[in-house]
């Protein structure tokens, strides 16, 4: 991701035009912002930069983006959206390999939870998840996908720390995957793990949920070491 004038990145520079509208009251809750044509031509940043930002303060919960709606701010008071605009602008600053051992760390025990904890309406939701992740295989929404199935696993647990805290490393670790393309396990082998996720948790199998999720992690884990290996290589 290259860098505007004064060093700001892109991402960085939307989001906090975006806060500043919101502080100004430019822009009330409830509002929509302009398009992200508009705001990438007002900013002079590319479309690519103004999506991954919109989509980072979505998961932040900033935002909500609804179809041919365009994007509208949140009901949050003041306090909320100073914490989550500076989390959203933190996080990304920390080490890939070190979001990666937090997701997986806390993902296991999300995994756990959600055979123990699941609804029928979870189920559901999972299996909604499942089929769109399926649709999007071959396009550019495969990552989102995926992160979305695997949100909707957390949810069985409906322990809201453990979404929380996943939800916030989420976006970077997602911008780490699209921007070096590391998803490379092959595509049958991603929907038939996926597909046991569904049944271990509607077959209450803690166990197997534990090593299924070590094992359709494993490329992120490998991936997150090989990096962290070149950039010690780098260090003086």
């Amino acid at each position: 991701m290259y860098a505007t004038q004064g060093g700001q990145k892109p991402v960085e520079k939307v989001i906090e035009y975006v806060k500043n509208e919101i502080y100004e009251q430019r822009v009330a809750p409830g509002d929509r912002l302009i398009s992200e044509r508009k705001l990438g031509e007002l900013l002079g940043v590319g479309r690519a930069h103004v999506r991954e930002a919109i989509q980072k303060m979505e998961f932040y919960g900033i935002v909500k983006t609804y179809p041919q709606s365009g994007t509208v701010v949140t009901e949050f008071s003041k306090e909320q959206m100073e914490k989550l605009f500076a989390d959203t602008l933190k996080v990304s600053k920390y080490d890939f390999a070190d979001l990666v051992s937090v997701r997986v760390l806390l993902e296991t025990e999300a995994c756990r939870l959600a055979v123990r904890n699941k609804t029928p309406k979870d189920i559901e939701r999972v299996k909604r998840a499942i089929c769109e992740f399926e649709k999007c295989i071959d396009t550019e929404q495969r990552v989102e996908k995926d992160f979305q199935f695997h949100r909707a696993v957390i949810q069985c647990s409906h322990n809201e720390v453990l979404e929380s805290l996943l939800v916030i490393i989420t976006p970077d670790i997602m911008n780490y995957y699209l921007k070096y393309r590391a998803c490379a396990v092959h595509d049958t082998q991603v929907m038939e793990e996926h597909r046991e996720y569904l049944k271990y948790i509607i077959e209450d199998k803690p166990e197997k949920m534990r090593d299924l999720e070590l094992r359709h992690l494993a490329n992120m884990i490998d991936f997150a070491n090989e990096v962290k290996e070149r950039q010690a290589k780098k260090t003086p």
